[in-house]
C-alpha cells in the first residue's frame, strides 16, 4: 500500500486558492456594504427632496405669487417668494435648505459628492404681455369679413388692414407660469432626478 503526506507545494497551493477566494469575498462584503450605505442616504436625500418640494408648492398653490427674488450670496442664496398678502424664504447652501421653520439635509456617506449648486439657481418665467387680434372676424354671418380683415393674408394688422381694425377682437393671455430650478450635484454629475423644482402657474 502507496502512503504518503502532503507536500509542501499541495499546502502552498491549498493556501494560495483560500486566500484568492477570502480576498474575493471581502472584497463583495465591502462592495455590499458600500452599496446598502449608498442606498440609504440616496433614499433619504429623494424623501427630503420630496418634502421640500410638497411644502413650497403648498404656499404656490394656496396663494397669488407676484413675484421671486433671488439674492446670491457666498455661501448661501435666498428665494423670496413675494405673495400678495406676505413674503416666504426659502434658504440654499451647499448642504441643506431651509423654508420656513423646516430645514432639510442632502446627505452623503463622505465619499460621493452630494451640494446643492445655490450660485446657479434658474428662474424661468413666462407671461406674455402681448395681445393678438382674432382674424378676419365676420360679425353678422354674410360670409365677409367685417373686423380685422388680414387683406393681405400675411397674419398680422398692417397699415392696408388698419381701417378694419377692432379692439374688442383680441386674444390676451391671462396666466402667468414660473419655474425655479436649484440644481443639486450628486455623485461625480449633476444629475436633474436630484434638482429641486418648483412651479408656479396663475393669473397676472
Amino acid at each position: 500500500m502507496n502512503k504518503h503526506g502532503i507536500t509542501l507545494v499541495e499546502v502552498i497551493i491549498s493556501v494560495g486558492l483560500i486566500s484568492v477566494v477570502m480576498l474575493f469575498l471581502f472584497n463583495l462584503l465591502l462592495d455590499m456594504q458600500y452599496e446598502n450605505s449608498h442606498a440609504s442616504y440616496l433614499k433619504e436625500n429623494q424623501i427630503n427632496r420630496a418634502n421640500i418640494i410638497k411644502t413650497v408648492e403648498e404656499d404656490l398653490m394656496n396663494n397669488n405669487l407676484e413675484t421671486i427674488n433671488i439674492s446670491v450670496g457666498s455661501s448661501s442664496s435666498t428665494v423670496v417668494f413675494e405673495f400678495e398678502t406676505f413674503s416666504t424664504t426659502l434658504t440654499v447652501m451647499e448642504d441643506r435648505v431651509s423654508y420656513k421653520d423646516e430645514t432639510w439635509l442632502l446627505e452623503t456617506n463622505g465619499n460621493d459628492e452630494a451640494y446643492y449648486d445655490f450660485k446657479n439657481i434658474k428662474k424661468v418665467e413666462s407671461s406674455s404681455d402681448t395681445c393678438s387680434y382674432i382674424l378676419n372676424v365676420d360679425s353678422d354671418g354674410d360670409g365677409v369679413c367685417d373686423y380685422n380683415c388680414d387683406t393681405n393674408r400675411d397674419g398680422v394688422l398692417n397699415e392696408e388692414d388698419s381701417t378694419t381694425i377692432n379692439d374688442s377682437f383680441q386674444s390676451c393671455s391671462l396666466y402667468k407660469s414660473v419655474r425655479l430650478i436649484i440644481p443639486a450635484v450628486t455623485g461625480a454629475d449633476e444629475n436633474v432626478i436630484d434638482d429641486l423644482e418648483f412651479y408656479y402657474i396663475g393669473l397676472k
